[in-house]
């Protein structure tokens, strides 16, 4: 009798071990798929986390600048204050005396700091009030930090009158300091995986715009 009770038993021991194999088998299967995910949703994180302090930098300086008189004493502008804007972001980025130990490094061919200073003039005897002029006071359409062609700014005039008219609100005189960056992300973990969306070779652009007013480039009524 006990040989067989014994015999018996065997049987559930036995599909306990084969059940016990199989999911060995499949957690090693499914394993490299795990790390993939994990190290994706890693790499993403490290991603918002410099697209968050390119964003701190672009407002941190949009809001010390705006406060900034960009003109000389003649009236004429001052390129240093867009040089200065650009360079103060980049001491934003990363405030350091040595630029290689920067955590955020901008590379002239690839990323740039554009300012555009910008003044919305309205005229206010129609209804509605209307725009009736947009000056940009840098030199020509905006400010480049480091001159490459592209990329372009995203605020062309039309972009400029749809800004100050969102929402159905009527526009009025304005001053608008804008600095937008451009920044290739490369990557951290550098995972064979995540090279095809995240490398130096095929760069992830992140684009930031920071728009602040101004009281130095608004236009004020005569008389």
């Amino acid at each position: 009798m006990k040989p067989l009770i014994k015999k018996f038993f065997s049987l559930f021991n036995k599909n306990k071990n084969q059940r016990r194999a199989q999911s060995l088998v499949e957690f090693a299967i499914s394993l490299p798929v795990l790390i993939m995910l994990f190290t994706g949703m890693v790499e993403y994180g490290f991603m918002l986390n410099t697209y968050l302090s390119l964003q701190d930098a672009a407002r941190t300086a949009a809001r010390r600048y705006s406060t900034v008189n960009p003109f000389n004493a003649d009236n004429t502008i001052n390129p240093a204050f867009f040089q200065d804007a650009a360079a103060y972001v980049i001491d934003q980025l990363a405030p350091s005396d040595d630029p290689e130990s920067r955590q955020i490094i901008l590379l002239p061919d690839r990323d740039n700091i554009l300012i555009s200073l910008i003044g919305v003039e309205v005229d206010e005897s129609t209804d509605p009030d209307t725009i009736v002029g947009i000056q940009r006071f840098s030199d020509g359409l905006y400010y480049k930090e480091f001159g490459a062609t592209d990329p372009p700014s995203n605020f062309s005039d039309e972009n400029i009158e749809a800004f100050v008219t969102a929402n159905g609100q009527e526009p009025a005189d304005a001053g608008l300091l804008i600095i937008e960056l451009y920044y290739g992300y490369e990557g951290t973990l550098h995972m064979p995986w995540t090279e095809p969306f995240f490398s130096p070779g095929n760069p992830t652009m992140l684009y930031i715009s920071v728009v602040m007013p101004t009281i130095y480039a608004k236009p004020f009524d005569q008389g």
